[in-house]
């Protein structure tokens, strides 16, 4: 693969717009008001009530395509839900799982709506079009969706994945924890996510090693792991060492791919430490730090005046987490770097630049 342009930075202030991507995967469990388990178009529904009861806050529902369980971005969605039941800032969530867009979306977002929850989250790019049908119906409902591109019109919000932030500090890790090589990027698909996240990981490790290059591929699918760990070790005997993946899928094959070959890798949306040893760090997607403006926006009466919810690291929203067996590898002064750039990334004195070319 051709060699890609780097992520370039600025101290100055925010920039961002995210152009469209194609759909990236995420579970949920559809819920009822008593919480008793249900089966509805092949999702198991599960919901919980709150300590407070019924109208003393926000109802929050979850859907999603895939299972919530996948230690990446779709239990980002469903832990996000949980805390904020566990704070009492809802009064109960609910969440449906194995939902495919289409009719058994729009049948389980109505089906939410007229239970009275609000907001309603779809939590995948593919979701789109089927939010803003039934949103339609629902005026005073709000709905958003995952597509990470400021998609906002009336009741209709999405919520963005700065994920090029973390990205970047992990690619100063991952110069830290490996002496040569390059790198190696690879996503579902070549959509500018993805190439944001790989170009921002480049620029970190030319922090340190400005020679440094690499590649970016397109892998074909957000879920299949070996076709990945293929890729990547394609990628490896081209000379990469260093692998930073953008879905679940991709990600998991570069950490086996990393794993067998004795080279480096960083989780995606989730800690994935226990995959691997091969894992240096990974980055955590907080969505409850989204998800808890979405609830706000509704308790104040703003459900029908949707927005995009583009919160990154400075909101808390991301945290880069260090595997514990690379600890006490990095040296003091790669640490020291790391720190610093963190720092100015949540004060906002740096600003790392989206660049998906």
């Amino acid at each position: 693969m051709a060699d890609t342009s780097v992520a370039r930075r600025t101290r100055t202030a925010a920039l961002a717009a995210i152009a469209v991507s194609i759909a990236l995967s995420s579970c949920g469990d559809d819920g009822r008001r008593d919480g008793s388990a249900t089966e509805a178009d092949g999702g198991e529904t599960t919901a919980s009530e709150g300590d407070d009861g019924g109208d003393a806050a926000p109802k929050l529902a979850v859907v999603y395509y895939p299972e919530f369980r996948d230690g990446s971005w779709g239990e980002a969605a469903l832990k996000a839900g949980e805390k904020l039941e566990s704070e009492g800032v809802i009064s109960e969530f609910a969440s449906q799982e194995n939902v495919q867009p289409g009719a058994d979306a729009i049948r389980a977002l109505e089906d939410f709506a007229e239970q009275g929850y609000s907001p309603i989250i779809a939590h995948s790019f593919n979701y789109g079009d089927d939010v803003k049908e039934v949103a339609a119906k629902y005026p005073d409902t709000l709905f958003v969706y995952a597509g990470g591109f400021g998609d906002v019109d009336g009741n209709v919000g999405d919520y963005a994945q700065p994920f090029h932030e973390a990205t970047y500090l992990e690619g100063i890790l991952a110069a830290g924890a490996i002496d040569d090589g390059n790198v190696a990027g690879a996503g579902g698909f070549d959509i500018p996510v993805c190439r944001a996240m790989y170009n921002s990981f480049l620029e970190g490790v030319q922090e340190l090693r400005p020679e440094t290059t690499g590649s970016f591929v397109e892998v074909g699918s957000w879920e299949d792991i070996q076709l990945a760990k293929e890729t990547a070790l394609s990628q490896a005997d081209s000379g990469a060492t260093m692998f930073v993946g953008c879905g679940q899928g991709p990600t998991f094959g570069q950490i086996e791919a990393a794993d067998e070959r004795g080279l480096t890798a960083f989780g995606y949306t989730g800690d994935m430490s226990e995959r691997s040893d091969a894992v240096v760090a990974s980055f955590t997607w907080n969505l409850d730090a989204p998800f808890r403006l979405m609830v706000e926006d509704v308790a104040a009466g703003n459900g029908s005046e949707a927005r995009y919810y583009d919160v990154g690291m400075a909101d808390d929203a991301m945290d880069v987490v260090i595997s514990p067996t690379w600890e006490s590898e990095i040296s003091a002064d790669v640490m020291e770097l790391f720190e610093e750039r963190l720092t100015e990334i949540k004060d906002g004195s740096l600003t790392i630049e989206f660049v998906s070319e």
